[in-house]
């Protein structure tokens, strides 16, 4: 046991800081990329490869966050007295054992290594050696057990997916597209790219990503010629690609609402919710930057991001007139009634995000049912000021990162029920079908 400590904690780093961060996003209720962005930029931090396993280990335990515990609580003494920080260093070696298939010996000597830089005593190696000696005896047998229960043992057990959550999906759905919900997201995502398709082809642009990246997996996604999917590709937002703006990473889903809008060179065109300016760079080479373009955000610091964004993306060009405006789309805003009105808008509204529990896994442990409720008023009244400043025969799209028909339909449906707007497609992206966020993307008409 103490040569199997020694060893291991010259070794470890990854599992350390894999828990340091978990502890961080459940007890902030942090998002888990701001968390790994501070801990993994810290100069000297660690070598891209052991980055890559902390990154893995953060996303991969809060996305099986449950089942990982149904396995703990099966073989731990007394389970239901564990501690925090016990917890989370079990539920790291049970990933490594479950979902990356390292041998059990080789799990407890990584958390035995995480457990020594918290506790010099050794009492959490010793816990932490009896109990994933017994995970790793029967986890599959186990992990059989927790598939073959009641549908809603299933999802909340198996695909860790909270039970509030999983029996609105056993109404709304019925258990198999449920179940097929829950196990694609309990999947690792692809990186989604955009291509600047008014700069390069996908094709050239996968070329050079190959180049940078050998071993990744780049694919091409039918129907969607501004898309690419990767797989194994690292950290995309550094290469030269990303830095030129030839490329931006995106969800497929999220690239849905600026295709939708299909805002023409010459418009004005408004980005209601603007965020750090990901749409806004995209609706700006779908004008082949031509036109009027006005990004808001309530967040001031978001928008002073978009600077980066006009050198990345050769926004800084005579025929594109670019504004930010920091400020609530919902309250009183002189500044941008100056442009109102509108040819189109894009409008992406705040949410719960449920349609993202992949990407931001976090957010399966953070959200309750009630925040839906508290989501809803704000979605609603952002999508009417919004219709007030489209011109007659302008065009808008509602767009929301969530499958849930009260952030998506029910608030289209109450926008139309007030009159003045007709819908001319809507459609909702999901995990199962469509192998992307949960993300539901509406055009709407002015009379």
């Amino acid at each position: 046991m103490a040569s199997r400590s020694r060893a291991a904690s010259r070794t470890l780093v990854p599992q350390q800081l894999a828990v340091q961060a978990l502890r961080s996003i459940d007890r902030e209720a942090a998002f888990s990329n701001r968390v790994l962005g501070e801990l993994l930029e810290r100069p000297g931090a660690m070598e891209p490869g052991a980055r890559a396993l902390v990154t893995a280990l953060v996303y991969g335990v809060l996305r099986h966050r449950a089942r990982l515990d149904a396995h703990i609580d099966a073989v731990a003494h007394d389970a239901a007295r564990l501690g925090e920080l016990p917890r989370w260093l079990l539920r790291v070696g049970a990933y490594e054992i479950i979902e990356l298939h390292r041998s059990a010996d080789n799990a407890i000597d990584h958390t035995i290594a995480a457990s020594l830089a918290f506790d010099p005593s050794r009492r959490l190696a010793k816990l932490a050696h009896a109990v994933l000696e017994r995970v790793g005896a029967g986890a599959t047998q186990r992990d059989e057990a927790l598939a073959a229960g009641a549908p809603l043992d299933v999802l909340a057990r198996r695909y860790s997916v909270p039970r509030w959550l999983a029996g609105r999906w056993l109404k709304q759905l019925g258990a198999e597209r449920a179940l097929r919900r829950a196990a694609a997201l309990a999947e690792v995502p692809s990186v989604d790219l955009r291509v600047d398709l008014s700069r390069i082809d996908a094709e050239a642009a996968r070329a050079r990503l190959l180049e940078e990246r050998p071993h990744a997996r780049i694919e091409a996604v039918e129907g969607q010629p501004q898309a690419l999917r990767v797989h194994g590709g690292g950290d995309l937002f550094f290469g030269a690609l990303h830095d030129e703006g030839l490329v931006s990473v995106q969800g497929l889903a999220a690239q849905q609402p600026a295709i939708e809008l299909a805002p023409r060179p010459g418009e004005r065109v408004l980005d209601a919710c603007a965020g750090l300016g990901v749409k806004t760079l995209q609706l700006a080479e779908l004008m082949t930057r031509e036109g009027e373009l006005v990004a808001v955000d309530i967040d001031a610091k978001k928008l002073a991001q978009h600077d980066r964004l006009i050198d990345r993306g050769r926004l800084d060009v005579e025929t594109l007139q670019l504004h930010a405006i920091a400020g609530d789309l919902c309250g009183e805003l002189p500044e941008l009634d100056a442009y109102t009105p509108f040819d189109a808008i894009v409008l992406d509204v705040p949410c719960t995000g449920l349609g993202n529990l992949a990407r931001h896994p976090e957010i399966r442990w953070h959200r309750r049912y009630e925040d839906l409720a508290a989501a809803t008023p704000t979605q609603s009244q952002l999508l009417a000021r919004a219709c007030d400043r489209l011109r007659p025969g302008g065009r808008l799209v509602y767009a929301v990162c969530s499958a849930e028909p009260d952030e998506g339909e029910q608030r289209v449906h109450e926008a139309l029920d007030r009159g003045g707007l007709e819908l001319e497609h809507a459609r909702t992206w999901t995990p199962e079908d469509d192998a992307t966020e949960g993300f539901f993307v509406a055009r709407l008409r002015r009379n």
